[in-house]
């Protein structure tokens, strides 16, 4: 068949399009270092500064098929190929012959998708679903809405509360449903450029998680997020590189041994950031403008996204690569870390740090130095369903002795 007839673009699709985010010049002060690893003037290139932020729409569409297996739009027997994302070429072409029951849903609901195929993995939950469903939520003027998400964990609803989305209706989604929406919308957000956009938008959403939750004593100034519970991209020498962090003061953090808000607390108030690329740096757009991260990125995987997001925050980023064992897929490849390098780098870090003030207000000041003493500082918020941000939240001794135990164990 003609791909104008198998392929529909979205905009083509869309009764009404609405400009989440204009393409303007990427201002702000931050500078971005990268080692002499990166050999490639190419890959230079790409990790280089942008020259301005994405376009981000939203498109709103009627009578649209939802094939919840692969999260992708169709029109009829058209697939809406922009909706497409982490679907193979043969999952895609099999969306032609395969048979469509569509189960219609309420025509007089309005039907916010609000994840994608990857919506389990934590960056892609932060970074992509959550801007899409506050920005869709906060922009929306229809009477009744409906929340399209993929059954969700802990700390999804955790994160959902935060924003005070808990309450909103939901079709909550299995691998085998399909559904015919009379009304419905999707985000840029959700798509496949999104990893590759600086986008300021989504800081909007970032920023409303981050006031939701309370300032605790004892947060450290750097800290090294660790992925010692992570089974693909494993350093083999992570260990030896926590033991020298560890010696130089570094505070080590593992992200899922914690809660949503403990995750954006810790980040929130770390002058410096050090971490293996994974899904636990996605806490970096928490971090302070003007703070420091330094990525570790083993050559076989030279991803952007968090250099991305580096700029989305106005943070200083550096970045080095380190030599792998490649076994066919990325993911499945080993690598290790140049220990010494790592502590050059630290001392490098550490020098622009001290010659470079924080950007901060002056409430943000008071509110990171003047908190209670350990025994009474308030928990950060532990949304619930039931109480999604708690103005007053109950007292814990020694919160943060449990946050930042030795390699972040509980």
């Amino acid at each position: 068949m003609p791909s104008d007839i198998t392929d529909l673009p979205i905009a083509d699709a869309a009764h009404e399009v609405v400009d989440l985010e204009r393409s303007t010049p990427l201002d702000g002060e931050f500078d971005i270092t990268l080692g002499d690893s990166f050999t490639d003037p190419h890959l230079r290139a790409h990790f280089a500064r942008q020259e301005r932020t994405g376009a981000i729409r939203l498109y709103r569409l009627r009578d649209v098929t939802l094939d919840a297996s692969l999260m992708l739009l169709l029109r009829g027997r058209s697939r809406i190929s922009d909706t497409r994302y982490l679907v193979t070429d043969q999952e895609y072409a099999h969306t032609l012959v395969k048979p469509l029951s569509a189960i219609p849903l309420d025509p007089a609901e309005h039907y916010v998708i609000g994840c994608n195929r990857a919506w389990h993995n934590y960056y892609h939950w932060l970074v992509q679903s959550l801007p899409t469903i506050d920005l869709g939520l906060r922009l929306n003027t229809h009477r009744k809405l409906t929340l399209v998400l993929s059954s969700l964990r802990p700390w999804q609803e955790e994160s959902l509360a935060l924003l005070r989305c808990q309450d909103i209706p939901r079709q909550t989604l299995q691998v085998s449903d399909t559904f015919l929406l009379p009304s419905a919308e999707f985000s840029d957000l959700l798509g496949q450029h999104t990893p590759a956009m600086v986008s300021r938008a989504a800081m909007t959403t970032f920023r409303r998680l981050s006031q939701a939750v309370p300032w605790p004593y004892g947060a450290a100034d750097e800290i090294y997020v660790a992925r010692t519970d992570a089974h693909n991209r494993v350093a083999l020498n992570e260990p030896e590189l926590i033991e020298l962090l560890e010696r130089q003061g570094v505070r080590i953090v593992v992200p899922s041994a914690l809660s949503v808000a403990e995750q954006i607390a810790a980040f929130r108030a770390a002058r410096l950031v050090i971490g293996p690329h994974g899904a636990g740096l996605s806490n970096i757009v928490f971090c302070q403008s003007g703070s420091f991260v330094y990525e570790l990125l083993p050559r076989h995987y030279p991803n952007a996204a968090f250099n991305r997001l580096a700029q989305a925050a106005d943070l200083n980023y550096w970045a080095d690569l380190f030599d792998g064992i490649a076994q066919g897929d990325v993911h499945a490849s080993t690598w290790r870390i140049d220990l010494d390098l790592v502590a050059k780098r630290l001392d490098a870090i550490r020098a622009r740090i001290a010659g470079t003030p924080r950007q901060e207000s002056a409430i943000q000041f008071l509110k990171r130095t003047q908190v209670a003493h350990p025994d009474e500082a308030a928990a950060p918020v532990r949304a619930s369903v039931a109480d999604p941000v708690a103005t007053e939240p109950p007292r814990r001794r020694g919160w943060f002795a449990r946050l930042f135990s030795r390699r972040g164990r509980r």
